[in-house]
């Protein structure tokens, strides 16, 4: 009955929205804005694993991103963007996608309903571009956890409260991990909270998920997963620091349970130099345990300096290691990371 609930309010809700778009794009559709985002590599490899005949660990240049994004308004109520091009989000980076696309209703200046293709709020790191970051890239369990680009109805607010505080929301209904509804799903729900610490944040995240996983007798053995987040992240006085801890069961079978978290910190230093107006030294750390009560623990650390040579542009330089693993398991090899990337 519950289940039968559930799926008369998907569809009560995405009628919803398709009735709000068709009545938005009758109006006249303004020019949209251009936001262009590219990011190219240099990757070397040292270790025993490295360079042994599988692409993820050849030394190699690389396309990390190139991305053209067109976003602008239906009406004085409805938005849209989408963005095309080429991203190793999807694969190697070798074939054009469409990673975002967004139809947005405001219902009220603070609320919006509509269908999104993009990132969701899971965390602070999975809300933003991947050249918004901190560390070269988002936590390795990232992907074990959710989708990177889901697609489903996503409902969002934003609230200022007294004394500089806000609060933001996001709820949405996703596609499953196979991106079906058939059997599966994600339901996900995020706050973040300003405090009146000018500058410091608090999330808090949860995620119902139903995963579509086959046995030998193709049978749907993983019905009723979870995870949850909570975390901070201060951003103030040039320092960046931010740390998350996430928890989750129903991965590679119906009983397993994951734990991760990580904690980075960032100063960004001033130089008086024009060419060279900032660099922005780090340090990344993350413990990933992919299944708890087994010995299958993996920490990474990472250290960089992010050189902003413009508003617009930066030079990133990394060093990244993986320092523990679990009993044997292959280790992956340490990398050396050099990039450039823009966005205008």
């Amino acid at each position: 009955m519950l289940i039968r609930i559930k799926e008369v309010i998907m569809k009560f809700i995405t009628a919803i929205c398709f009735t709000l778009f068709v009545c938005a794009l009758s109006a006249q559709i303004e020019p949209p804005q251009t936001h262009i985002s590219i990011m190219l590599d240099a990757k070397f490899f040292q270790g025993d694993t490295a360079n042994d005949g599988s692409y993820d660990n050849a030394n190699r240049f690389q396309v990390r991103k190139a991305e053209i994004c067109f976003e602008g308004e239906l009406t004085d109520r409805a938005e849209y963007s989408t963005a095309i091009g080429m991203c190793t989000c999807s694969g190697n980076a070798a074939t054009v996608d469409i990673p975002e696309a967004e139809i947005m209703y405001k219902l009220h200046r603070n609320i919006k309903l509509g269908l999104r293709k993009g990132h969701v709020l899971r965390g602070f790191t999975s809300r933003i571009e991947c050249d918004g970051l901190l560390a070269s890239e988002k936590p390795h369990y990232s992907l074990s956890f959710g989708s990177c680009h889901p697609i489903g109805v996503v409902a969002s607010s934003h609230h200022e409260l007294p004394h500089n505080m806000a609060i933001e929301t996001e709820i949405s209904a996703l596609n499953g991990g196979n991106s079906t509804l058939d059997n599966e799903h994600e339901y996900n729900c995020g706050v973040v909270f300003q405090t009146p610490v000018p500058g410091l944040s608090a999330i808090a995240v949860y995620d119902h998920v139903n995963r579509k996983y086959y046995d030998s007798l193709f049978n749907q053995y993983s019905k009723n997963g979870y995870r949850w987040a909570a975390g901070l992240e201060y951003m103030a006085h040039s320092l960046w620091i931010s740390s998350e801890y996430q928890r989750g069961k129903g991965f590679e079978r119906d009983e397993q349970k994951m734990e991760a978290w990580y904690i980075q910190a960032g100063w960004e230093i001033g130089t008086n130099i024009k060419a060279l107006p900032a660099i922005q030294p780090y340090a990344y750390y993350e413990n990933w345990n992919r299944d708890i009560g087994d010995d299958a623990v993996y920490q990474y650390l990472e250290l960089g300096i992010n050189f902003k040579t413009l508003p617009s542009s930066m030079l990133r330089i990394a060093y990244k290691s993986m320092i523990d693993k679990a009993p044997g398991s292959l280790a992956d090899p340490d990398q050396l990371l050099v990039r450039i990337q823009i966005s205008i």
